[in-house]
């Protein structure tokens, strides 16, 4: 039986390390570890799974609807997911029309009253009238799927904000091997030294590292021997794009804020620092609602006036 490693699967299907992560803990996915082997790896029918759940997610159908289609045995959770879609987007589109209507009528009144300067408003109703053809004819690919979803997405309210240099233990072992971490592990990984993270607090955070593999970072004292099995470093901090995110919507956020940074007219992409995030929803929270919310932290700098 061939088996894939989880860096292969990152790479070959855009989703990340974390994201499988979740999947694994709702039930969704499964992976195995070959002996001698560290990383995850997945097998045929696990990667049958992840297509069926990546196309499901680009249709915006919710996580723990796509939970109760693959538990049920019959097509009704497949077909109530689906119906309950179209109605929210029954609604969005309504929502939509009537807002363009008050465009239109609006530009109308500006252009009858004469005025000539207008671009702004154009280009606001060109965009409105894009967003609101959602009927084609043309076959729709999975790139199409995935542009489509992200256009219907919507980020949260973009913060910039600056983190100063702190000191952090990290998941990864002295000896190289990297931790998995489930939410109690998160919890709990650094207890016994005395760290516990608080969710919002700016004192931990998962960093993706060059391989794609995402790791714990835990905030302690400057001054504090590392007698840990788990390596430290410093986290240099700097100027960060911000926006919250529920899991399951992580990998989008990600995307739609590098272009957010991209289309800026002040910040660019900081290459140098990798991107983080960090857990918002206090952890009873999270157990009562069953979903995880983060802040996506994309690094940033601001523009030279060369550029």
């Amino acid at each position: 039986m061939d088996l894939v490693r989880i860096n292969e699967v990152v790479n070959g299907f855009g989703v990340s390390s974390r994201t499988l992560r979740y999947y694994e803990e709702v039930g969704l996915l499964w992976s195995s570890h070959p002996e001698n082997k560290i990383q995850r790896h997945y097998d045929a029918a696990a990667l049958g799974r992840l297509k069926q759940i990546i196309v499901l997610r680009k249709l915006q159908i919710p996580v723990k609807d796509i939970v109760m289609i693959f538990e049920s045995e019959s097509m009704a959770a497949l077909i109530k997911a689906f119906v309950d879609k179209l109605e929210s987007l029954d609604t969005e589109i309504a929502a939509l029309t009537k807002l363009r209507q008050m465009v239109d009528e609006f530009l109308h009144k500006m252009m009858m009253s004469g005025i000539k300067k207008i671009s702004a408003i154009t280009l606001l109703y060109e965009e409105t009238e894009k967003r609101l053809a959602t009927i084609t004819d043309e076959p729709v690919s999975f790139e199409k799927l995935s542009e489509i979803s992200l256009e219907a997405m919507k980020l949260s309210d973009i913060r910039i904000i600056r983190l100063p240099p702190m000191r952090v233990l990290t998941s990864r072992h002295k000896t190289g091997q990297t931790e998995d971490l489930d939410e109690d592990k998160m919890q709990n990984l650094f207890a016994c030294y005395g760290f516990v993270p608080t969710p919002g607090m700016r004192d931990c955070f998962m960093q993706k590292e060059p391989d794609g593999e995402w790791i714990m970072l835990m905030k302690i004292p400057d001054d504090y021997e590392n007698d840990t099995i788990y390596a430290d470093e410093t986290l240099p901090g700097g100027l960060y794009a911000v926006t919250a995110a529920f899991f399951e919507n992580m990998d989008d956020a990600f995307v739609l804020l590098r272009e957010w940074v991209n289309a800026s007219d002040v910040f660019d992409l900081d290459s140098r620092r990798p991107e983080m995030l960090e857990e918002i929803l206090p952890w009873d929270i999270v157990r009562k609602i069953n979903k995880f919310q983060q802040d996506v932290f994309v690094p940033i700098q601001i523009k030279s006036k060369e550029a």
